[in-house]
């Protein structure tokens, strides 16, 4: 996040400052929305601030490739090299198919990749939070700051790496072979549901971190506990039946499934059970946004 941290360029200060003149009652409506988190301030801080938002997740999307050579190629030869070995490691050495479905073990690389894409994007959003206010110390005590936006700037950064990589699994399931259904069309549902679940933990941990500098290490080994806790690497009817329903506890569990639903097995979704996660999903990141507009005040002391 040392990316967000750095002083704003003079054309960004320039283009904040008309963004400020036409919304003259800007710092009159945050001075309010930082002491209050109604229901509908959960997706409100993006919509109310997504000038700051826009600016600074491009900053930190360019900012990630910036000095190299390939620039932004590198978002997708990344996934393109992990997509690669996946497949000759599980299908030319291994030769590893996936017990629940029919095909071979190429179609085993896939469905590894799909899981490991929900988790990257999941992960990089709570291994940043802890830092996230601790990095940007400027933003609390000199200026008027939406903090909140920042947890939609991590977000953003980690969903642009995400679209990219479904592209790449797209193009993939083309290229050996498999049927795309018209249903891979609808991944960004589950994708929705599991981002309103990194945003209230965005907020939630970034609020601990300013105050429990040890955060930052807890949040490593819960990500690496998350990924081994998921049906990634193993279909959830290897496990015992009276265990399986615990694999749900996992907030990337219910996401990958029907992520998988989606775009390799081309059957419509649970809209029940998405219905159910995104009603979940609301109610944690309203109540972690209202713990972090409580406790806001206190970060100026802190830092």
């Amino acid at each position: 996040m040392a990316l967000i941290s750095m002083h704003w360029s003079k054309s960004t200060r320039v283009k904040c400052s008309a963004y400020a003149d036409r919304n003259f009652d800007w710092a009159a409506r945050l001075k309010f929305e930082t002491h209050k988190a109604p229901p509908s301030y959960v997706i409100g801080s993006v919509l109310s601030n997504r000038f700051v938002v826009g600016q600074l997740s491009k900053r930190g999307i360019y900012g990630r490739y910036r000095g190299t050579l390939l620039g932004l190629v590198w978002s997708f030869i990344t996934p393109l090299l992990m997509l690669g070995i996946y497949t000759f490691v599980f299908g030319s050495i291994l030769q590893i198919k996936w017990p629940d479905q029919g095909g071979g073990s190429l179609e085993f690389a896939a469905i590894l990749f799909s899981g490991m894409l929900i988790h990257s994007l999941f992960a990089e959003c709570l291994t940043q939070a802890p830092t996230l206010i601790l990095a940007n110390p400027q933003y609390v005590k000199k200026m008027i700051f939406p903090l909140e936006s920042l947890v939609w700037v991590t977000l953003a950064t980690a969903v642009f790496q995400a679209v990219i990589s479904v592209v790449i699994l797209v193009f993939y399931l083309l290229l050996v072979g498999r049927d795309v259904s018209w249903t891979v069309l609808l991944f960004p549902i589950p994708l929705a549901g599991l981002c309103l679940f990194c945003i209230g933990v965005g907020w939630l941990v970034s609020a601990i971190g300013v105050f429990v500098k040890d955060i930052a290490q807890v949040t490593g080994l819960l990500s690496t506990v998350l990924f081994f806790m998921a049906p990634i690497l193993y279909p959830k009817t290897a496990l015992p039946e009276q265990i399986q329903t615990f694999l749900y506890l996992n907030p990337i569990t219910f996401p990958i499934e029907q992520f998988r639903v989606l775009v390799l097995w081309g059957q419509t979704p649970d809209w029940i059970g998405l219905g159910l996660y995104f009603s979940a999903a609301f109610v944690f990141a309203w109540a972690t946004l209202a713990w972090f507009q409580k406790v806001r005040t206190g970060f100026a002391d802190v830092l």
